[in-house]
């Protein structure tokens, strides 16, 4: 090194938190052993320094990939290029180069673009929501590349799968949860459903039926981006969250899903399916229409205020509880209490209640959907303000923890030196000053969490009042009973609204209902 490099990185590892200095400096001992430190620009090898402190996920990819960080200078004070992503995906998709070594080129390219994706964050010219797109769009666009190698391997082998009009029929990736919402965090698994729309045997000297054909395809897709190599991973993939999970079959056709959803789809599954959404490679219009609004919109949503979800969310929210308390979560910042699952928990139950009759909150983003809550029963202006800046405080710090090994985790860390670590990530001067803005958000978290619209009962109805009606509506009472109890009760009007519970008591709708709408209604009437 210069004596003017040697200066300026002595002068970064000083101000840095005293625990990270001596790692610091054994990385710039370590690197200038390979490098010429002296090829980083003077006003660079500060936020080095931060970054190399703030993840050892950094300072790792950043030895490996000296040449790259040398020549990506001025492209790191910019946005990750889509058109660069978008490019590498078709190269990868249309590579004639073995498995193994396109599993190389994958985890090489996403182990620099999160590099560039936490140099923005540390330097402080990202937002949340540039961070969340960008490894949103890292994933969409790599299991894009997985997918079309895959098709090609296919094809070459097996021919294509024909639908009855001759059209090929493509392999539809479902996005669940954070991959959905384009709100990825920074070493996640991706939650997916391998799904296709029909079609008979694929068309090859070998021919093989579309779930056999598929379920081969989507195999190699996880291979590729899956599986653990000398250079990691490119995405953990989970997908248990397929029709019947672990002991369903890899691969759903729509037939099956549709199937699926009418006869066993439950609460939680609505819940999940709010930010259903296809990724990687697009079909067709056609095709997509087909999934969204013949299959999922009109599982996830109904066209009307769905009261009857009120029960299966108080369901979700004891286990929650249940969970939080068995487990010990309070230092899990996902999980725990006035954690991340509080707030997506809140903004989804509103979004399941409403959406079916307002269009405008079957939106996948939290962010996007959180303003349109404002009213209507829904949260107030200060509440919905109070868990926008929890929900980007927690997920930045989530990013990070994370960033720290690449590794899913949630938890805040005993050890000091990560402690400190964080704190050069975010930008507190301590962690107790970090610790402290934590508790102000998940205490207002939990306050929202606690008084959101489905909790156990209506507490301004008295046990008694509550019971009396019950009573009636049991009995089938007439309109003389129901005037005499609701006037007791100084109900204005309790003749008209006597003969109209009566008269909605006696309707054939009401009498018609199943068991379990029988039940709500039982609850719903007091």
């Amino acid at each position: 090194m210069t004596s003017t490099s040697n200066q300026a990185v002595a002068e970064a590892v000083a101000s840095l938190p005293q625990p990270l200095q001596r790692d610091a400096q054994r990385w710039f001992d370590r690197c200038s052993e390979s490098h010429e430190v002296g090829e980083i620009h003077a006003d660079m090898i500060g936020l080095l320094a931060r970054v190399i402190a703030a993840s050892s996920f950094a300072a790792n990819t950043a030895l490996k990939e000296w040449r790259w960080l040398i020549n990506q200078r001025r492209q790191l004070s910019l946005p990750p290029d889509a058109h660069e992503l978008e490019a590498f995906a078709r190269q990868v998709a249309a590579s004639p180069e073995p498995i193994e070594t396109v599993k190389e080129q994958l985890r090489r390219f996403r182990h620099r673009y999160l590099l560039h994706v936490l140099w923005r964050e540390i330097a402080g010219k990202a937002s949340l929501d540039e961070t969340l797109l960008a490894l949103s769009d890292l994933a969409d666009r790599l299991l894009e590349a997985a997918a079309g190698y895959a098709e090609r391997q296919m094809q070459e082998r097996f021919g294509v799968v024909r639908d009855d009009a001759g059209e090929a029929v493509p392999l539809v990736i479902l996005g669940m949860g954070k991959l959905g919402g384009y709100e990825l965090n920074f070493s996640s698994d991706i939650d997916l459903i391998f799904l296709f729309p029909g079609g008979d045997e694929s068309d090859g000297d070998r021919s093989l039926s579309p779930v056999e054909y598929f379920a081969r395809m989507s195999r190699q897709i996880v291979a590729l981006l899956d599986e653990v190599t000398s250079n990691g991973f490119v995405f953990r993939i989970d997908t248990r969250l397929r029709p019947f999970g672990d002991s369903g079959p890899p691969v759903v056709s729509f037939a099956a899903l549709e199937s699926y959803l009418t006869q066993h789809g439950r609460g939680w599954e609505r819940y999940a399916y709010v930010k259903a959404r296809i990724v990687g490679p697009q079909p067709p219009a056609a095709i997509s229409r087909e999934l969204y609004e013949d299959l999922i919109v009109p599982f996830v949503y109904r066209r009307y205020l769905d009261f009857g979800v009120f029960e299966s969310l108080r369901d979700m929210h004891a286990l929650i509880a249940a969970e939080v308390r068995r487990r010990e979560l309070a230092d899990n910042i996902k999980l725990g209490p006035g954690g991340i699952r509080e707030i997506e928990f809140i903004v989804q139950s509103l979004q399941l209640v409403r959406g079916g009759s307002r269009v405008d909150l079957q939106e996948r983003r939290l962010q996007q959907v959180l303003p349109r809550l404002v009213g209507h029963q829904g949260l107030s202006e200060a509440d919905a303000a109070a868990l926008s800046a929890a929900y980007v405080f927690l997920r930045r710090l989530e990013n990070f923890i994370q960033a720290l090994r690449d590794q899913q985790v949630h938890e805040l860390p005993n050890d000091e030196q990560d402690r400190q670590r964080l704190c050069v990530a975010m930008g507190y001067a301590s962690w107790r000053e970090l610790l402290d803005e934590l508790q102000s958000h998940r205490g207002k978290v939990t306050t929202q969490f606690e008084k959101i619209a489905f909790r156990q009962r209506d507490e301004t109805i008295d046990d008694h009042f509550r019971n009396r009606i019950i009573e009636l509506w049991d009995e089938g009472a007439g309109s003389a009973e129901w005037a005499k109890a609701l006037g007791a009760e100084q109900f204005a009007d309790a003749g008209e609204l006597a003969q109209t519970i009566t008269a909605f008591a006696a309707a054939r709708a009401t009498q018609q209902i199943d068991t379990p709408s029988r039940h709500r209604l039982r609850q719903f009437i007091p």
